[in-house]
């Protein structure tokens, strides 16, 4: 997947940046749930943040950008709260 959100310029700032790796015990158990994040992470349009989302082998890597605390927050909280939804439904 690429970058969410519109092009990059040079009028734009982005001052926080980071990455997260969650790490499963199997590359099925990753794509299930990259697979179940997919729909919420192509269809929810965020303008003060941008994410990468990838699945790499067992690894889903969360690559963020935003534009201050607040957008930061709200957006890692998105992920992380879909996340562990589509893991718990696992569980059942």
């Amino acid at each position: 997947m690429g970058l969410q959100g519109g092009p990059r310029n040079k009028e734009e700032t982005w001052p926080i940046e980071g990455v997260i790796e969650l790490s499963f015990p199997d590359e099925e158990t990753a794509k299930i749930v990259y697979e179940s994040v997919l729909y919420e992470h192509e269809s929810v349009p965020y303008r003060r943040s941008k994410i990468y989302f990838l699945l790499e082998g067992n690894r889903i890597i969360i690559h963020f950008l935003a534009r201050d605390n607040s957008a930061l927050r709200g957006t890692l909280n998105s992920y992380l709260r879909w996340i562990k939804v589509a893991m718990d439904s696992l569980e059942v």
